[in-house]
């Protein structure tokens, strides 16, 4: 597995290289700048970013990656914050995953795995569902002239909805579709369907994902 560490802690750099560089090809970079250049000119499995970072953040570098890349790599942004205002922010910059420091190096190791394990969209296939189109390929949502830029977790979440449409799919269909085995607390199904409602309302279509007590979640592609 080939990994991106964008962190500008030295000292963490280092533990991350003795714990993970064995079994996984790290690269490292120390600044917003440095890391956007690599992260678009290689190929990475998954990418570690911080949220501080000097020459620009780690929420200008995510929207920014996820604006050019023609790939939807996943996203483990790591942050000493953890409200949910913090983690919202995070994911609607394009992140799929929080780590919060400090944090210990097995589940960093979990975490990486975990990511690359998730389904990648399919490609070259658009979906329309009413006035909603999705670009799997890119994550890229749009609804006439607006578009919103989605992270590989909510282009899949997005995806199984507008396949399903108009019927509900479950919250143990959406879960298994993505994290398999490995499914977390409860929480973050949700977390991520906030996020993803909160990028389709920037669409204008703030009210389309409708949650159906014991039967799920449907799609209700309709303007506001």
């Amino acid at each position: 597995m080939r990994v991106l560490v964008v962190e500008d802690n030295l000292d963490l750099q280092a533990n991350i290289e003795r714990f993970l560089g064995k079994d996984f090809q790290l690269d490292f970079a120390a600044t917003g700048p440095q890391g956007l250049t690599l992260s678009l000119g290689q190929e990475y499995d998954v990418i570690v970013l911080d949220l501080m970072l000097p020459g620009m953040s780690g929420i200008e570098l995510c929207q920014r990656y996820r604006q050019l890349a023609p790939r939807l790599v996943p996203i483990l942004m790591l942050t000493a914050r953890d409200t949910l205002d913090d983690k919202e922010e995070g994911f609607r910059a394009g992140a799929d995953d929080y780590l919060v420091k400090p944090f210990s190096l097995r589940e960093l190791r979990l975490r990486l795995e975990a990511l690359a394990r998730r389904p990648v969209p399919p490609s070259g296939r658009r979906l329309t569902v009413g006035p909603l189109t999705l670009e799997p390929d890119t994550g890229q949502a749009r609804r006439g002239v607006r578009t919103a830029h989605l992270n590989k977790t909510e282009t899949l979440l997005l995806r199984l909805l507008m396949e399903a449409a108009p019927e509900p799919i479950s919250t143990a269909t959406l879960a298994h579709h993505l994290w398999g085995d490995d499914a977390p607390e409860s929480s973050a199904l949700r977390t991520h369907l906030y996020a993803l409602r909160g990028a389709l309302a920037e669409l204008g279509m703030s009210d389309c994902i409708t949650t159906l007590r014991n039967k799920g979640y449907r799609l209700d592609a309709r303007e506001d």
